[in-house]
């Protein structure tokens, strides 16, 4: 017995003697490759850190806390976006090639420069290219939020998608809502709760001003108004009930004509002749490629603007391209409102300084200074 347990002594010894020269003898090869194993692991790891956001669709989406790839779909967040970072666009890879268009006739392609040179991931607004958007591996993917079909087709990449409400999703369309609730989700998105809190406090007061002078001129001094959305093939399109022009109109106090038809509505020539509106408001370069100079000319085919109110009154007003499209949401929604109702009541604003209001908004909010010719170029002053 004691034999046995000398023989199993010394056996132990010799394996720990082995098993510790053996170690000291590779301690410099092997830790190596451990350490940088274990860094490898800790970058992994912290590449895949994610954060659970509610977009505006309601679903849940887990989004990487580091995100550095971004691809926009279909909607017209870019102008909103660049306001978030304050003058830039970082990130984005890629976006629809509509979008683009519209972009190089406004003064966002002078202020975030770099958006040109993302790539072009949908031919159109509706014809979506997946190939092409798993080639910029982004990290996350904004949509509209009730274009249901992009979804499916977008989700099934695996890819986190954050839907973004534009008309008929989440509520009401107001624009000057819509943009801050834009805002809102992207400090979600980028876990930066609070950091447009200032942005958006500044525009409520430039509504709130705007607003307080509408509500003391006369209702009998409120004029019925139209937005001529489009006019293709002689065919009208008019801004409806429950899109962004029609809350634009109700904000500034104008009777919108259109409002007995849902959405934007295709409606005949006599039909806008039976309204009559007191102004008609042109949707502006984008969308409508009719001016007011076309208007008072009356060289437009198919449609006799001349014995309309609004244009013998010389009432006529086009929504020109500032930072995006003027009736959709964007970041200058606040300076819109101001424009519409000093445009809309001239005696009631004539002392309102839009002009120097506007190149404040623009470098306090974007960090660029705007000149004459731009000011006049984007809103028609």
């Amino acid at each position: 017995m004691k034999a046995i347990k000398k023989i199993s002594l010394i056996l132990c010894l010799t394996l720990l003697a082995s098993t510790g020269l053996t170690a000291c003898g590779k301690t410099k090869t092997e830790q190596k490759p451990e350490s940088n194993k274990a860094t490898q692991t800790e970058k992994k790891d912290e590449n895949k850190k994610t954060r659970t956001i509610t977009d505006h669709a309601g679903n849940k989406v887990e989004v990487p806390e580091k995100i550095e790839r971004i691809v926009i779909d279909q909607i017209p967040i870019l102008s909103t976006y660049m306001a978030y970072h304050h003058g830039k666009a970082p990130y984005i890879v890629g976006y629809a090639g509509s979008l683009k268009q519209v972009i190089s006739n406004t003064v966002l392609k002078d202020i975030a420069p770099e958006l040109l040179d993302s790539q072009n991931t949908v031919k159109a607004q509706s014809d979506i290219n997946i190939e092409e958007i798993m080639k910029l591996k982004p990290d996350v993917i904004f949509y509209n939020a009730s274009n249901k079909a992009h979804y499916e087709a977008l989700s099934k990449t695996g890819i986190p998608c954050v839907g973004f409400a534009t008309v008929g999703t989440n509520g009401p369309a107001d624009p000057i809502d819509r943009y801050t609730q834009w805002l809102k989700l992207l400090e979600d998105v980028f876990g930066e709760s609070g950091k447009t809190n200032d942005f958006i406090k500044a525009g409520q007061e430039i509504v709130k001003n705007v607003e307080e002078r509408i509500a003391k001129i006369d209702d009998s001094k409120k004029p019925t108004g139209m937005i001529l959305w489009k006019y293709t093939q002689g065919v009208p399109m008019v801004a409806g009930k429950g899109v962004f022009g029609d809350f634009w109109l109700k904000r500034i106090g104008v009777k919108n004509l259109a409002d007995e038809v849902k959405g934007f509505a295709k409606v005949s020539v006599e039909q806008v002749y039976k309204w009559n509106p007191d102004i008609l408001y042109l949707d502006g370069p984008g969308l409508l490629d009719i001016t007011t100079k076309d208007v008072f000319a009356n060289s437009v085919e198919g449609i006799n603007f001349s014995n309309m109110k609004a244009v013998k009154d010389k009432k006529v007003y086009n929504t020109k391209l500032g930072m995006w499209n003027w009736f959709t949401p964007n970041p200058d929604g606040p300076l819109v409102l101001a424009w519409l109702a000093k445009s809309t009541y001239p005696d009631e604003f004539k002392d309102y300084d839009l002009k120097t209001m506007i190149k404040e908004y623009y470098k306090t909010w974007y960090n660029y200074e705007l000149n004459d010719e731009q000011i006049k170029d984007m809103f028609n002053i």
